[in-house]
C-alpha cells in the first residue's frame, strides 16, 4: 500500500518502503534512532523486510517493558531476552519445513530446454 507523506522541504514522497518512511521521520528519542538505524541496516544488508524488522524489534521492546517497569537492570533484560531467541529459531525453522513441505507436494519435473513446456508451467 503507497503512502503520501511529506519531506522536510514541504515535498510529496509517495513510497511503499518502510525504510523510506522512517527516514523522513525526525526523532529525538535514542530508542526511535536506534529503530531507524535497524531499518537501514536490514535495508542495506537484505534489500527488504524493514517493515517487518521494526515490527519484531517493536515486540521485544514490548516484551521488554515489564521488565522495564520492576526496575530490572538492561543486561538482565537482554539475557531474558536473549532466551526468546531459542524459541523464535524453533518457530521459524518448523514454519521453513512446513513450507519446503507445501512446495514439495506441488512441485512439478519440467524440461528446461523444452520452450513450449517451459512457457505452459510458468504462465
Amino acid at each position: 500500500m503507497l503512502k503520501m507523506l511529506l519531506d522536510a522541504a514541504g515535498g510529496i514522497v509517495v513510497t511503499n518502503d518502510g525504510n523510506a518512511i522512517l527516514r523522513e521521520l525526525d526523532l529525538a528519542h535514542p530508542a526511535a534512532k536506534s529503530m531507524i538505524e535497524l531499518s537501514r541496516t536490514q535495508d542495506e544488508e537484505v534489500g527488504d523486510g524493514t517493515t517487518s524488522v521494526i515490527v519484531l524489534a517493536g515486540e521485544m521492546l514490548h516484551v521488554a517493558e515489564d521488565f522495564i517497569n520492576k526496575n530490572y537492570h538492561p543486561t538482565v533484560i537482554c539475557r531474558e531476552l536473549s532466551g526468546m531467541e531459542g524459541v523464535c529459531f524453533t518457530a521459524y525453522s518448523k514454519s521453513l519445513e512446513d513450507a519446503v513441505a507445501a512446495l514439495d507436494k506441488i512441485a512439478m519435473s519440467i524440461d528446461v530446454k523444452d520452450r513450449y513446456c517451459r512457457f505452459n508451467h510458468v504462465s
